[in-house]
């Protein structure tokens, strides 16, 4: 039996509803991945994969940041922000072309070409990033700072397009491929929607604590957003109105908090993950958690865990994701 979780459907009775989170609880298992691959001994602070799977930067806590190849394993390039210092990096991203990445220290940003790994500009900020978010191609960037702003930045020729005022510290974005519409998360417990053009709110929403993590469907028709060991839902955007209701509890028995959260291009389905290595496959239309995996430990007899920092959809059942303790796993 799938397990599921509560959908937004006015017929069902608070019975059914009980049923179906009782579901989730006793049906729920994962499986492990097919494949993995070390990038980081020590762990990481940051990392992020490419739409498509195929390239991954991370920020090591031992080495600063590098990029890889992933089908074969390989790291191609070494990136820090100052010549001879390993930059914990704070936010790690990669544009949906896959032609550029940006890497965010606690003020600097730097954007990188990925076909030869040198630097395409180097940018500092008003305030300790916390989080990133590139446009299509690399051209802008929306940045979380702990200033309670988050700056659409031109990280190729410099300045601020927009300042988004949020009243709380900023620690998650998104950004439409097409720069049109942005999301961020903040400290107030508050989801906001905002239209990048103009720089005004088009939706506000409230969660009941800190956001822990945020995105956007390619298309920019659905939002999401996810509490710290709260609550989670998905919104359309044109409508400001809830979609799904996920239950955090329900995804392993108490509530947690989901770290990273990627939709499908088809928008059909929602990947997610924890702070406790869990990764799992939604059916938005249905509501069902159609498949859950956990992330490959280092050491099984003392596990430290693992907080899943990045996800993608791969091809062909394919899925990817990185956890905290450096590791890429390949899901099935």
């Amino acid at each position: 039996m799938k397990p599921t979780v509560k959908t937004l459907t006015k017929s069902l009775t608070k019975m059914s509803l009980v049923t179906l989170s009782a579901t989730v609880l006793w049906s729920c298992s994962a499986e492990a991945p097919s494949r993995t691959a070390e990038y980081a001994v020590q762990g990481l602070y940051s990392a992020v994969l490419s739409d498509d799977g195929r390239s991954s930067v991370v920020a090591s806590i031992q080495h600063g940041g590098s990029y890889w190849d992933n089908p074969r394993g390989e790291r191609l390039y070494n990136w820090n922000h100052q010549q001879g210092e390993y930059t914990p990096l704070i936010s790690v991203d990669i544009d949906p072309s896959g032609s550029f990445a940006l890497t965010g220290g606690a003020r600097t940003l730097v954007l990188w070409n990925t076909s030869n790994g040198q630097s395409a500009g180097f940018w500092n900020t008003p305030g300790d990033v916390r989080s990133l978010k590139l446009t299509q191609n690399g051209d802008l960037a929306l940045v979380g700072l702990d200033d309670q702003t988050a700056r659409f930045f031109d990280v190729k020729n410099g300045g601020i397009k927009q300042t988004l005022r949020t009243g709380a510290v900023v620690r998650a974005v998104d950004v439409s491929p097409d720069s049109r519409l942005g999301l961020t998360g903040d400290d107030n417990y508050k989801v906001i929607l905002w239209d990048m053009q103009t720089g005004e709110k088009k939706h506000e929403w409230t969660l009941n604590n800190r956001i822990a993590s945020v995105a956007l469907s390619a298309d920019g028709q659905y939002a999401f957003g996810a509490a710290q060991l709260g609550n989670a839902k998905i919104w359309s955007t044109v409508t400001g109105r809830e979609v799904l209701d996920i239950d955090t509890g329900a995804l392993e028995s108490r509530n947690v908090t989901i770290s990273q959260a990627v939709f499908s291009q088809d928008r059909r389905r929602l990947l997610m993950g924890t702070v406790n290595r869990r990764v799992s496959l939604l059916s938005i239309s249905t509501g069902e958690v159609e498949k859950t995996w956990d992330l490959h430990l280092k050491d099984t007899t003392r596990p430290t865990g693992a907080r899943v920092l990045a996800l993608a959809f791969g091809t062909g059942g394919k899925y990817f994701a990185i956890g905290s303790n450096g590791y890429l796993n390949e899901l099935q």
